[in-house]
């Protein structure tokens, strides 16, 4: 392969690499309510297109659970080939408040190769043989919030995610018509940055297509709501050292989802 075809590949794959990331995602698909010291059947989603899941991710590189008296209790997962999804639930102890469940993915190193996209260490595939044009590595987080009220303050606990977003409004108060402002933070700091926001049943036709954009100053975001129905806002950082041998970049997505009544 010629230098220069080299380079194309390259410039075209760190074009290609953040548009092309699963994002990551929870619903309660079967749209029950959540009752105290029963389990609450949610789905952990992967996909280009707002809660319309596209691929199972791979088991062991997920967590998801419930966040109850600040810690984070852990469920089993299960695979949902037909649905495409991960299945799980939760169990809340009591509905005196909302609480916050939480589902993270450790991501595998992904490169692009002389031979197309390969999964695997950078130093690893090049002992293969391979080139190595480019190495990344994704690490998702999502938090959907339910059983939100008036007089509750849960809702905007701080989990201390690498990339978060924390509702400043309360989503018992979201309104059509009005505001619904976050605070994100990029390792514990105010993010500046791009936002997407959308909401389920906006757009099924189109992948990466959002309802609302928005850019975040000194870690607060405004989005307007636009209609009823689960929301999702959405923050991502790129760029962020790697770690040597292993991956260039480490790339950060995350997800607040909540519901507007």
């Amino acid at each position: 392969m010629s230098k220069r075809i080299i380079a194309v590949a390259l410039i075209v794959s760190l074009f290609a690499l953040p548009a092309a990331a699963h994002e990551l995602t929870i619903k309660n698909t079967a749209g029950n309510s959540p009752k105290a010291g029963e389990p609450f059947a949610l789905t952990v989603q992967s996909a280009h297109k707002f809660i319309v899941p596209e691929e199972v991710e791979i088991l062991s590189r997920v967590k998801a659970g419930i966040i109850e008296d600040g810690k984070f209790i852990e469920s089993e997962l299960k695979g949902n080939d037909p649905e495409l999804c991960i299945d799980f639930s939760v169990t809340p102890k009591d509905l005196s408040g909302s609480f916050i469940v939480v589902a993270t993915k450790d991501g595998e190193s992904w490169c692009v190769t002389n031979e197309g996209g390969k999964s695997g260490a950078r130093k690893d595939l090049e002992a293969q043989g391979l080139k190595v044009l480019s190495a990344n590595k994704y690490d998702k987080y999502a938090k959907a919030i339910f059983n939100t009220s008036k007089e509750d303050k849960n809702f905007a606990q701080v989990l201390g995610h690498p990339l978060e977003l924390i509702p400043i409004t309360n989503p018992a108060d979201a309104k059509v018509g009005e505001y619904f402002d976050v605070k994100i933070l990029l390792n514990g700091q105010p993010y500046t940055g791009p936002v997407w926001a959308t909401y389920d049943g906006f757009v099924t036709e189109y992948e990466n297509t959002y309802a609302y954009y928005t850019e975040a100053e000194n870690g607060e975001a405004h989005v307007k709501i636009t209609a009823p129905g689960w929301w999702g806002i959405r923050a991502a950082q790129s760029g962020l050292p790697g770690v040597e041998g292993d991956y260039d970049h480490l790339n950060l997505r995350a997800f607040v989802l909540f519901e507007v009544k």
